[in-house]
């Protein structure tokens, strides 16, 4: 698909893409934890809280969970790009076989699929 110059070049991309999420999940973790602390909201332990600040409170906790979650996923799309490049298979489409084009893969660098197939694999997903 690739030659080895270009391989090199999505190999770097990657490994920087990784680098930042890793950074920024470790940052959304640490966030997290402070959070469910108690002192996040400038209250102290021993006060009461309002309903309503505790509902608040899991709502943030929930939606920095879930950034988390995604970061993850995007950590294991990155990790399954980087093997493909190591089995020579980066840059095919896994359902078409077609070379996914660079202008897909500088967008999304993971990408397993080529836009036909990605936007067939959406519809499909969204049917049922």
């Amino acid at each position: 698909m690739f030659n080895q110059a270009e391989l090199a070049h999505w190999r770097e991309v990657l490994l920087k893409l990784r680098d930042r999420l890793d950074a920024e999940s470790t940052q959304i973790r640490a966030e997290a934890t402070h959070a469910s602390g108690g002192e996040s909201t400038g209250g102290f332990s021993n006060m009461p809280t309002h309903l309503g600040d505790d509902g608040s409170q899991e709502s943030e906790e929930a939606v920095t969970f879930g950034m988390a979650e995604n970061e993850a996923t995007l950590v294991r799309e990155v990790e399954d790009a980087l093997a493909r490049i190591q089995e020579h298979r980066f840059g095919a489409c896994e359902d078409c076989d077609k070379r996914i084009p660079k202008t897909r893969l500088t967008a999304l660098p993971y990408a397993r699929h080529c836009f036909s197939c990605a936007e067939k694999r959406a519809l499909s997903k969204k049917a049922s």
